[in-house]
Formats: C-alpha cells, sequence, structure tokens
C-alpha cells in the first residue's frame, strides 16, 4: 500500500477520532478505574468489525486479521489520566473533579482508534496481525504487566508503542535507540538501633546517627561507582525517627528511589543500596532491614525496530521531520514490560504544546493524533 493510501485513509478518519479524544478528555478516569472509557473503546471497536476483549477489569486487546498472515505486530496505547484538577479553558475540559488527561493518553487512545478502523478497512491488504492493546493503569501499578499476564502479547513478534511529546512540533517523529527511559525502583531502609536516654548515650545505639551515615554513603553510589558515560538517580525521599527531643531514637526509616538505565546497572544499585545500608548499620553497632520494590523496568528500545519506526516516518513525512534523540530520559514508563516480551521500540510524537507533560494546563495540539494514526498504520503495512 502507498503512503499516500495510508494518509488519504487516515486523514478520512481523523475528524471521528478527534471526536473519540474530546469525549475521553471531558471524561477522564483514574487507573484501575476505567470503566467508561473502556466501555468507549470496546463499543467503538465493535461498531468498526473489531471483536474486543476485556482482559482485566478495565483495558481492552483485540486483534486485526491480515490475510493469511503468520506475524503479529501489537500497537499499545495507554487509556488512564491523572489525579489533576484541569485549569484549561477548553470547551472540552475536564468534568471530573481532580482528575485530568494531562499525559496525553486521551489522544493515545484516539490514535489507536483510528488507526484501527482504517486497519480493519484494509485488513485483506495486511501482511501481518495487528494487536492492538488498550492498557489501563499506566501511571498507577503498572497496567503492562497485568495485561501481559493474561496473555496480551501471545503469539507477538514485534511491539510499538507512542507517546506524545510537548517539545517537537505535531507533525514530527523523534526516536530513541538503545536505551530511552529509566528503570524505577523503591527501596525502604529501617534503621533499627536502641532507644533510651539522651544522657546516657554510651548504654543506647542511635539509630539517627546511624541513619545520617546511611543517607551520606548512600549519594556516594552514583557519583562514584557509576560510570561518568551512563546514568543514573538515587534521591532519598524521607527520613523518619525519634519520638522525644530527649530520647535516643531506637528506629529511623529512610525511603526513596533509584532511576537507572540498563538491566546490569539497575541490579549493581539496587545490590549496593542493600551492602551500604547493611554494611553501616554492623559497623555501628545496629541493624537494617532493607526492603527493595521493583518498579518498571525502564525501556531499552531494539536497534533494528527503531531503524525500522525511522524510516517509516522518513517515508511519510520526509527525514526532516525526523528527529534521532540522542540522551535517555530519567523519566519511566511501563511499555518496558512489553519489550521484556518482544522486540520493539517505543517513540515519540510531537504535540507543540506550551505546557509540559503532568502540567494542569497542559494542552496538545490534535494534529499529533493524525500523525499518530498515521504512523500506528505505517508500521503494520510496511512490514511487507
Amino acid at each position: 500500500m502507498t503512503n499516500e493510501k495510508i494518509k488519504e485513509l487516515c486523514e478520512e478518519a481523523f475528524r471521528e477520532a478527534v471526536e473519540i479524544r474530546r469525549i475521553l478528555h471531558k471524561n477522564p478516569e483514574l487507573g484501575r478505574r476505567e470503566e467508561n472509557t473502556t466501555r468507549l473503546i470496546k463499543d467503538y471497536l465493535e461498531k468498526s468489525g473489531i471483536e474486543a476483549t476485556q482482559p482485566l477489569e478495565t483495558g481492552v486487546v483485540a486483534t486485526v486479521y491480515g490475510k493469511n498472515a503468520e506475524k503479529t505486530v501489537a500497537l499499545r496505547a495507554d487509556i488512564d489520566a491523572l489525579p489533576i484538577t484541569e485549569k484549561t479553558e477548553s470547551e472540552f475540559a475536564s468534568r471530573n473533579e481532580g482528575i485530568m488527561h494531562a499525559c496525553g493518553h486521551d489522544m493515545h487512545t484516539a490514535a489507536l482508534l483510528g488507526a484501527a478502523k482504517v486497519l480493519k478497512k484494509i485488513e485483506n491488504e495486511l501482511p501481518v496481525n495487528v494487536r492492538l492493546i488498550f492498557q489501563p493503569d499506566e501511571e498507577g501499578d503498572g497496567g503492562a504487566q497485568r495485561l501481559i499476564e493474561k496473555g496480551a502479547m501471545d503469539g507477538v513478534d514485534e511491539v510499538y508503542g507512542i507517546h506524545v511529546s510537548p517539545e517537537y512540533p505535531s507533525d514530527t517523529v523523534a526516536v530513541k535507540y538503545g536505551k530511552s527511559y529509566a528503570a524505577s525502583d523503591i527501596f525502604e531502609i529501617t534503621v533499627i538501633g536502641k532507644s533510651g536516654h539522651c544522657a546516657q548515650p554510651h548504654k543506647n545505639v542511635d539509630a539517627i546517627v546511624i541513619a545520617a551515615q546511611i543517607v551520606t554513603a548512600l549519594q556516594t553510589i552514583v557519583s562514584r561507582n557509576i560510570d561518568p558515560t551512563d546514568s543514573a538517580v538515587l534521591t532519598i525521599g524521607t527520613i523518619k525517627g525519634g519520638i522525644f527531643r530527649n530520647t535516643i531514637a531506637g528506629t529511623c526509616e529512610i525511603t526513596g528511589v533509584l532511576r537507572s538505565l540498563g538491566k546490569e546497572t539497575r541490579k549493581y544499585l539496587c545490590d549496593k543500596v542493600v551492602q551500604t545500608a547493611k554494611g553501616i548499620a554492623q559497623a555501628m553497632g545496629a541493624e537494617a532491614e532493607v526492603r527493595i520494590i521493583e518498579s518498571y523496568p525502564g525501556i531499552v528500545n531494539n536497534d533494528e525496530k527503531t531503524a525500522y519506526i525511522e524510516n517509516c516516518a522518513a517515508e511519510l513525512f520526509g527525514k526532516d521531520k525526523v528527529t534521532v534523540i540522542s540522551a535517555p530520559g530519567m523519566v519511566t514508563e511501563d511499555f518496558g514490560y512489553y519489550l521484556d516480551e518482544a522486540p520493539g521500540c517505543f517513540y515519540h510524537i510531537g504535540c507543540d504544546s506550551e505546557y509540559v507533560l503532568h502540567s494542569d494546563r497542559f494542552n496538545p495540539d490534535e494534529r499529533a493524533i493524525l500523525t499518530m494514526m498515521k504512523m500506528h498504520v505505517k508500521s503494520a503495512v510496511g512490514q511487507a
């Protein structure tokens, strides 16, 4: 299928996709609660002739089958909103108090629905099957992992995802090879000493003093152990200890977050936090209980699939509309779970917004929906 035909079909479906986006924007729902959003998605797919399933309490998975296709390509859109009170003056601003599509997931959902309608129209020309994943709860506990456990990626050979990006114009595509988004892990440390009167420090073990030593040592893990050409972030978010000013604290709690790029750095950071906390506590006569809570795995794009997306974008829009991002970001996203199942690429479409993602005034250019639709269709059709 020619690029001109892809553009024509997407442009025909664009107006309807914009209407869907505005409905979604007016009616945002938080993760695990996207009941109305799920209903809208299922209804639209079924009206387009696409059978849809609901593996979880919210979210939708469907497949458009190509003629005699043996390969399956997955396309993903996230559907949840954020707990933010909208402050735009848009005529379709959120009607749900304290909830807003401030990360563009309404755009993602509308674009994939629009692309799904186009893909269904050309199913007899599709060289692949296309798995459509409308994922809940990206902003919360990670709906990707739960969908995968329910079989959303079964039989999938490649996977692609898109996120709007306000820093680029609406008709542009930005790709990042290799390490793209950071993994995120939470750590909780409890220092266990011995409490007592401050006038007798030699009879006690001061958990606050020991915690202070641990905090200082943790801050050297990145600066003195991670290659300067790599990236990692260790943040201490809270430290809580003590019950009264003249009593030596028997316990002290430290919590924080690790951000890392790549599996090796991630494992090293987690192990080093445990070793550092336990070692210092033991050396100072205390104990340290350390809990690492794994969160999103980060995103490492497959080079071959990233080159494919870059080429698709160049063919559709011209090379001057494609940006290759040089540096990874330390933000996180649960699309990495899909990339653990199949090679693929998570990339960006410009949406030319004055305000950043997660801003209460975020108001993306809706023309980005059309760009996303074209890329979704092209990434499937271009497999021939």
